[in-house]
């Protein structure tokens, strides 16, 4: 029986950081990001008092973004109503960003938490995946890797240049 897609995603040296090898010598990647530590590279694209956002290193997809807490909480139940209504607006105002660049036809929207559910990093994020309609290629295909079509710098480069025009403090207080 053939396999297809076995080999989902080839993100070359994610092995090295999820088994350590590569990771920085902080205590939390996500509080390091979120505080510009130069140990670690940062794929920030916005940030408040509440949440930021930051590219993910190893993409499923183009534009494919998490959504961190800005406090260190590991645990969904510990967030606050606060935390979760912002939270919510922000994954929100990133779709609506990402439709406009990228024009996907769905996402997957998601959180892992704690190892065993497949969570590499213990601060709670969510995953933002622009999903489109003709995602397999030749290369899909025939040697069942997934490609992703666009560098991090080009996505993050468009993303900053439009990110304020969704969230913003007018954004936050629609509703």
């Amino acid at each position: 029986m053939i396999k297809i897609f076995e080999k989902w995603l080839q993100a070359l040296g994610k092995l090295e950081y999820v088994t350590g090898k590569e990771k920085p010598k902080v205590d939390c990647i996500l509080c390091a990001i979120r505080d510009d530590d130069k140990r670690v590279k940062s794929l920030k694209v916005y940030q408040d008092d509440l949440n930021f956002v930051v590219l993910n290193l190893y993409p499923y997809n183009v534009g494919h973004a998490m959504v961190c807490t800005t406090r260190h909480v590991a645990k969904y139940i510990d967030l606050t109503k606060e935390e979760l209504i912002h939270t919510s607006r922000t994954i929100q105002g990133l779709q609506l960003l990402l439709d406009e660049i990228y024009s996907p036809r769905g996402y997957n929207i998601g959180i892992n938490q704690g190892n065993y559910a497949g969570a590499s990093i213990n601060h709670i994020h969510w995953h933002v995946v622009p999903r489109f309609p003709s995602e397999l290629g030749y290369i899909d295909i025939t040697a069942e890797t997934r490609v992703v079509v666009e560098g991090l710098d080009s996505v993050k480069k468009k993303i900053e240049e439009k990110i304020n025009d969704f969230l913003n403090k007018e954004f936050f207080e629609k509703f």
